[in-house]
This record gives C-alpha cells, structure tokens and sequence, in this order.
C-alpha cells in the first residue's frame, strides 16, 4: 500500500514539475523572445537542480547574481533579479524554522552598523532636496541586504563554504575573460603609442573600475587555496586563475586595483611568512626602480596610465570636500551628489574637464562620482555618513582580528581562510581612498555583492569559531 502511495506520489509529483516547466517555457517564449536561446541550457539546468543536486542551486543563483545582473541585457538582468528573489523566498521559507537562530548568530556589531545605516538614510533623506530618492535608495538596500541575508542563512544551515568560495573564484574568472575578451579588436601598437586609457575595457560589468573591484575582492581567494591544497593539478589550475586575473587588471588598467592588491598580498604574506615578505618587497622595489630607469620608461608610463596623475580624482575630491563643507550635518542628501556638484566644481563649466564632468554626471546618472568611498559618504549625508564609512572597516577588522586569534587555537585550514578574507577588507578598503564604489554603492547588487558575500563568509567563520571556543572551554 505505501508502495503504491509513494508510486502515485512520484507520479503527481513528475506531472506537476512537467505542466510548471512547460508553463515556463510558454512565458519565455511568449515575453522574452530575445532570450529563447537559454531555454535549453535552462531546462537541463531546472532537471539537474530538482533531480540531481538540489543543494547547488543557491550557489548557482548567487553566480547569476555575479555575472548575468551586470550589462548583458535589461530583460536578462530584471530575469535574473526576479528568479533569484523568488527562489531565496523559497529557501527562506523552507528553512524558518531555523531564521531566529541564524539572525542570533550574526554579530551585534553588525546588527548595530544596518540599524545605523538604514537611518542615516532615512534622516539624512528627510532634510534632502528630494527625499524620494533616498527612499528609493533604502528599498534598494533592504533588497540588497536580504540577498546577503539568504546566502548567510545558507552558509549557517548547510554548513558548506566551498561552494561558495568557488562561485566567487568563478565569477572572478568569468568577469576577466570578458574583459580580456572585449581588448581582442585592439592593436598593441596603438594601446602603447595612443595611451591605454583609451582601450580600458570593463567587460560584462562595462564599467571598468567595477571590474577591477571585483577582481581586488577574488585574488586573495585563490592565494588561500593555492597555499591550502596540496595536490599539484589543482594548484596548476590556480596559478592559471591567478594568471588570469592578473590579465583582466590590465585589461581595466585600474592602478588603484593593482596598488590594493598588492598591498594586500603583502598583508597576506607577512602573516604567513615574515621573511617571505621583506623578500618580496626588496624584490619588487629594485625592479621598479630599475623599469623607470630602463630608456623604455615612457612606454611604461603610458600604458599604466601614470603620466595621467590622479585623472581629476584631485578635483573630484576637492569638489566634494567642499560640498561636505557646505552641509557639513545631513549632507546634500543620498543619491543627490550629481544634482548638486556643478554648484561647487572647481573647473569652468566651459573647459574639457567641465564637459568630461558633464558627461560622466550624465553616463552614470547623478551617482556620487567622488572616486573615493569615504567621501561618497561624507557629501551624501555629512558627518553622519562620515561616521558610517570609517564603522564598517572598524567593525570588518575587528571581526577579522578575533577571528585570527581564535583560529590559531584550531586548524590551518581556518586559519588561513581567515587570512584570506582579512585580506579582502585590506585590500578593499586601501581601494576605497581611490574608488568609491564595490562596498555600498547604494543597492547596486552585482558590484557591490561580491564584498559582502565576503563578509558573510567572515561572519559564519566567526560564529563558527567563537561556538568551537565554547565547546574547548567546556570540555577542558
């Protein structure tokens, strides 16, 4: 009798994902016409999740979330953003019972850091010009932190970083092959004589310096599993990554990016190996040296774009300085800098650098183009958006650093996965003095969500080690 009952339930249970999917594909075909190329892979996707290996696909939302919100396409994009609000709905349900242990489990500095941020917004947006747009910013970023929320609900329930882990490697790797990619039509001759600037290229995210964020957020990643594994392919397999990555931060020729990561690997290798470092560092200040002093070194300022200096960061922040002078306490309001720059610019209106301020206001529209995070805060929302962009690296390292100490007392596995996420904030927050984007750019998913995801992984390693510290100090 259960046998039959099981055999029928198999029986509804096939009928019904069969009419679902087909449903699907008729609202495909019949609305995303541009898109019916996908329906394939997406039906051999749909029967691997459901099927096969169910607890993939989360991950595999999270890399759609990377990779396909970017540029490709706005129907592809809202897709995406509405399969993946409807499928971590579904996960949340299917997992509440255990969403008030989760929540428990996330450290009250971060509890405190979302309450301060939600109203600051809230009452910098009240006493703004336009109050609707900082309301808008705020669903924005409700919807921003529930994705980060889910894939933290993930990480505590199914208790698998590595997956994770690797879909952030992967997007890493997806993002710079798209870069590299796009340079395929240029001529190495013309880069070097014409300047690289004009060749910068930003791949599927189309904006360069997004790009290159994402990458600074990886690189330390794939150091933590080259120095982890042992077996020779796989590290093979990194180095190739690594390789890579490197390529896809010259493609951006974002010197903020290399600068960050290579403070960040030295970060790194001096908490691995002291000597090491030193090393490093002589090393690569000699060839430096000897690079500028080669008769070549004018080709080299070139393609690395060093004879442009700042590339009127310097008046960007001077600009934005004084607009933080001006509204010193609320700010000119989230998501207003753009309405208010041209009334505190330090060039004329009338001059290239104006036009090209004029353009960039119209291209990224009206965005806080401060190109330096801290700042991006400050004139958005004064002394208390100031306040809020130096809490987040205070509460980022104070996490990380007990996360240090604690796992010492456990494995080098830990230990150095520790180190690795550590060394995303290094680097990410070295970055912030140059770009002010890829940490909170104001619900801005597929740039901003690779920091946190980081995050999110620092946060469970946390509560992981702080709950092992518990259980060593009852059994001793």
């Amino acid at each position: 009798m259960n046998a039959v009952s099981s055999l029928n339930n198999s029986k509804l249970g096939f009928i019904f994902f069969s009419t679902s999917l087909l449903l699907i594909f008729l609202v495909w075909v019949s609305y995303f016409p541009d898109l019916q190329i996908l329906i394939i892979p997406a039906a051999f996707l749909i029967i691997y999740f459901i099927f096969l290996k169910p607890d993939h696909y989360l991950p595999f939302i999270l890399l759609m979330y990377l990779v396909v919100v970017g540029e490709i396409s706005p129907t592809l994009r809202a897709f995406v953003h509405l399969l993946g609000f409807i499928s971590l709905l579904i996960f949340l349900f299917l997992n509440k019972n255990e969403i008030k242990f989760v929540y428990y489990s996330i450290d009250i500095r971060v509890k405190k850091y979302l309450l301060y941020f939600f109203t600051t917004i809230l009452i910098t947006s009240v006493f703004s010009q336009i109050p609707q747009k900082g309301i808008e910013i705020i669903f924005k970023e409700l919807y921003f932190f529930f994705i980060a929320f889910a894939f933290y609900v993930y990480l505590t329930t199914k208790e698998k970083i590595y997956p994770i882990i690797y879909v952030l490697m992967l997007a890493g790797i997806i993002m710079s092959i798209s870069s590299i990619v796009n340079l395929r039509d240029f001529n190495l001759i013309d880069l070097i004589l014409m300047g690289s600037a004009s060749f910068r290229t930003g791949g599927l995210l189309s904006n360069v310096n997004a790009l290159s964020g994402f990458i600074v957020v990886v690189f330390p990643l794939f150091f933590f599993l080259y120095l982890l594994k042992k077996s020779k392919p796989f590290k093979f397999l990194l180095i190739i990554g690594i390789f890579i990555l490197s390529l896809g931060v010259l493609a951006t020729i974002s010197r903020s990016a290399g600068l960050s990561i290579i403070l960040g690997m030295l970060f790194l290798t001096y908490n691995i190996n002291k000597k090491l470092t030193f090393l490093i560092l002589f090393f690569a200040l000699t060839i430096t040296v000897l690079l500028f002093l080669l008769p070549t070194s004018e080709i080299l300022f070139t393609v690395l774009r060093l004879e442009q200096g700042f590339s009127q960061r310097d008046l960007l922040w001077q600009l934005s300085v004084n607009m933080f002078k001006d509204n010193w306490l609320f700010g000119v309001g989230p998501g207003l800098w753009g309405l208010n720059m041209f009334n505190y610019s330090p060039v004329l209106q009338d001059s290239f650098i104006g036009y090209l301020f004029y353009d960039v206001n119209v291209i990224t529209g009206g965005y806080n183009n401060s190109h330096n995070y801290y700042l991006v805060f400050m004139s958005d929302m004064g002394i208390f958006g100031l306040f809020l962009a130096l809490y987040l690296p205070y509460i980022f390292f104070s996490i990380a650093r007990d996360n240090l100490k604690l796992s010492k007392l456990h494995s080098n596995e830990t230990y150095l996965l520790n180190i690795a996420l550590a060394t995303v904030g290094v680097s990410m927050f070295i970055r912030a003095f140059f770009e002010g984007i890829s940490i909170i750019t104001f619900g801005w998913v597929a740039i901003d969500l690779p920091f946190w995801i980081v995050f999110t992984l620092l946060l469970y390693s946390n509560f992981r080690l702080k709950n092992q510290n518990k259980v060593y100090i009852k059994e001793s």
